[in-house]
């Protein structure tokens, strides 16, 4: 009878570790989920991205000039965003916190680099950034 009480704990043991494991498998997985899935364009003519899922920051630089305009569109099916539109070393021309959808135009009105910056929190959408030149318009 003690050889069966000695398996008996030996496999709740053998049963505890693999629960232990299974939870611990489990767990690591909770906090690792996609940060960015989608595309991203950043070029001359502005910064575009469309994602599924957006949960960090994404950031590009753009050289504009004097005269130039900035459209923004933003259209989210999901989540929300963070943007900022800051020239180099400057205060920003454009920060809105928690947009969901948005067309608007940003004039430009020093010749400079400016840092777009969009952070995603659960976001699912496009977002563009496109430069129209002041002899376009």
């Amino acid at each position: 009878m003690h050889g069966n009480t000695t398996r008996q704990s030996k496999l709740k043991a053998e049963a505890g570790i693999c629960l232990l494991a299974a939870l611990l498998f489990l767990l690591t997985g909770c906090g690792s989920g996609s940060v960015f899935e989608g595309s991203r364009v950043s070029d001359a003519s502005g910064f575009r991205m469309e994602y599924s899922i957006l949960n960090r920051e994404e950031s590009a630089d753009l050289t504009l000039t004097e005269g130039d305009r900035l459209q923004v569109s933003m259209s989210h099916t999901k989540g929300y965003v963070d943007v900022t539109v800051q020239p180099e070393g400057k205060e920003p021309i454009y920060r809105g916190n928690g947009q969901q959808n948005a067309d608007f135009v940003l004039e430009i009105a020093e010749t400079g680099n400016y840092y777009i910056a969009v952070s995603g929190h659960q976001a699912k959408g496009i977002i563009t950034f496109t430069r129209v030149p002041e002899e376009q318009e």
